[in-house]
């Protein structure tokens, strides 16, 4: 069993690929929505507000901040643990990134074509706006990344594969991840140490599946 991270870009079409090379697959897909719809069934709803804003100084050092994102890393956890499962976004190339059996594949593209993407997508008329949104979101990942984990959100060394859909389309970077997996599949070594091995609670074992039973339709 193979698990997937995909860290993508704003305006990258991550989201899509994503999702296409879930259904390819046939793997489970987990996104924002799905480990909001977990905590939410483990009593704890706080998380996005984190994710979503850029941290102040003392937002960072905040206990239950602290604890939030630790619970965070315990759900995907958990998810990976399934196996055969796509998990976008959310730190899951840092939170995943020791285990033999995730394949981490970062999607980006030119920032123009990010701000020409999102303008159409989010019905952005000001490509002044449009360039700050784009810049925002990269900051907010750079500094959750950096802060919690102590790693470079955008650094190709974290991957296993990068793809820019500025030069390849949707299709042909979903079949090159799918590709990537499969051949993972093929060579992790018997004695490696994998997401099967993860020590999971119980309860959270249970939340996961809950949420994983339920179809879940969000919003890119």
């Amino acid at each position: 069993m193979t698990v997937i991270t995909i860290s993508r870009e704003l305006g990258s079409g991550g989201f899509d690929i994503a999702q296409q090379v879930a259904k390819t697959l046939g793997y489970e897909f987990v996104d924002k929505h799905t480990v909001d719809t977990i905590f939410q069934q483990y009593g704890l709803t706080k998380f996005d507000d984190l994710y979503s804003s850029v941290p102040s100084f003392l937002d960072l050092i905040n206990a239950d901040n602290l604890l939030i994102v630790s619970m965070a890393n315990e759900i995907l956890e958990a998810v990976a643990k399934r196996g055969n499962v796509v998990i976008l976004g959310r730190a899951g190339f840092a939170v995943l990134a020791d285990y033999a059996d995730v394949l981490h594949v970062r999607i980006q593209a030119p920032f123009s074509e990010r701000v020409q993407r999102v303008m159409a997508s989010e019905g952005l008329s000001d490509l002044q706006s449009a360039e700050q949104r784009v810049h925002e979101d990269d900051e907010v990942h750079h500094k959750y990344v950096q802060r919690f984990y102590d790693k470079q959100w955008d650094a190709p060394a974290n991957f296993a594969l990068v793809i820019d859909t500025g030069s390849l389309s949707s299709d042909m970077a979903a079949r090159q991840i799918v590709e990537a997996a499969e051949g993972l599949e093929q060579k992790v070594p018997p004695d490696a140490i994998t997401t099967a091995k993860l020590d999971v609670d119980p309860v959270l074992t249970d939340a996961v599946a809950k949420a994983m039973a339920e179809p879940q339709v969000a919003p890119k």
